[in-house]
């Protein structure tokens, strides 16, 4: 019993988080909404800001885990198994009834920018998980490159962080237009690029047989 309300407050937390933001999420709102009290808060954290920071920690890190390490596990291309998630992600869940919602963006870039540039322990945490993040990518892009799938010149950490950096903007650019098409067609664009980046398989052409062949052979 005790470790579903700690469960619930976490899962409260986020879902507010990323729908409100850090600074619009009511504490008295939310642990109604969790059905606890300021105790069943007090229990198990510090504050509000030990909460947030609980759940952020906990919901996103278990996401780049097993969306984005696993997933891009999932393939031995590692720019197909991209392409398969980056049309997946908009219709994916960060946590239990908490769906990926375009109009409210990425959770992680939403928070960056709202905390990380004033609070030392924010920015430590998401930074964190963005490296998580990153690792996940420059790991499957080396793992490219040893199968003889992607050029051994690119510079896979250089490229991890392209990468995130247009996913980021895709979805940045959909949020405000309020339009999952403007991500997909940017997606598009680097997956066409990251394509570009792999080796050419090459194919031996079938021998020519002669046109005319002598009466004696």
């Amino acid at each position: 019993m005790k470790n579903n309300v700690r469960e619930q407050l976490i899962h409260t937390m986020f879902t507010s988080l990323y729908h409100e933001g850090y600074h619009a999420s009511n504490l008295i709102d939310l642990l109604k909404s969790a059905g606890s009290s300021k105790g069943g808060l007090y229990h198990y954290f510090g504050s509000k800001k030990e909460l947030a920071l609980e759940s952020i920690k906990s919901v996103l890190e278990a996401f780049i885990e097993h969306f984005w390490k696993h997933g891009l596990q999932m393939h031995n291309d590692p720019i197909v198994a991209l392409e398969s998630l980056l049309k997946e992600l908009p219709h994916t869940t960060l946590l239990q009834n908490v769906p990926f919602e375009m109009r409210y963006g990425c959770p992680l870039n939403n928070l960056i920018h709202e905390l990380s540039a004033n609070d030392e322990d924010f920015s430590t945490l998401l930074i964190s998980i963005m490296d998580l993040w990153h690792d996940a990518i420059t790991d499957a892009l080396q793992r490219g490159i040893d199968a003889n799938i992607i050029r051994a010149d690119v510079n896979v950490e250089q490229l991890a962080y392209f990468i995130i950096a247009s996913i980021e903007g895709s979805l940045s650019i959909a949020k405000g237009n309020r339009d999952e098409e403007t991500y997909h067609s940017n997606i598009s664009i680097l997956i066409t690029y990251l394509n570009i980046l792999k080796i050419v398989k090459k194919t031996t052409a079938p021998k020519k047989q002669p046109i005319h062949q002598s009466l004696f052979e």
